[in-house]
């Protein structure tokens, strides 16, 4: 059997679209696929099956998470970093945007 193959632009894939929640409260980045970052396939991942879990240091405030969400939205679950109404690649503003709540981001501290 063939396996159809699809094209997207490399920000689905490479850029950070959400950071889920797990039940023992670690993170996973997620891509605009709800896959690891870097992840093409359309298949489930098994998340246990890879190291790609993180722990934040000291658990994130509602307003660090708000600050964080494109949406101002405190919700711990799922955090957004950019939506399809804010896609960085979009325009120099939503790039701009996104990129601060990136900097946020790569400055708190994790363990893994």
């Amino acid at each position: 059997m063939a396996t159809r193959e699809t094209t997207s632009e490399l920000r689905q894939l490479m850029l950070v679209y959400c950071l889920q929640r797990q039940a023992d409260g670690s993170y996973i980045a997620l891509n605009r696929r709800y896959k690891p970052l870097g992840f093409s396939t359309t298949e489930r991942v098994d998340y246990d099956a890879f190291p790609i879990r993180f722990k934040f240091k000291r658990a994130l405030s509602a307003a660090q998470i708000t600050a964080l969400s494109c949406k101002g939205d405190p919700n711990p679950d799922c955090i957004y970093l950019y939506l399809d109404g804010c896609v960085p690649t979009t325009s120099p503003s939503d790039w701009k945007a996104y990129s601060a709540r990136l900097e946020r981001l790569a400055g708190y501290k994790v363990v893994h």
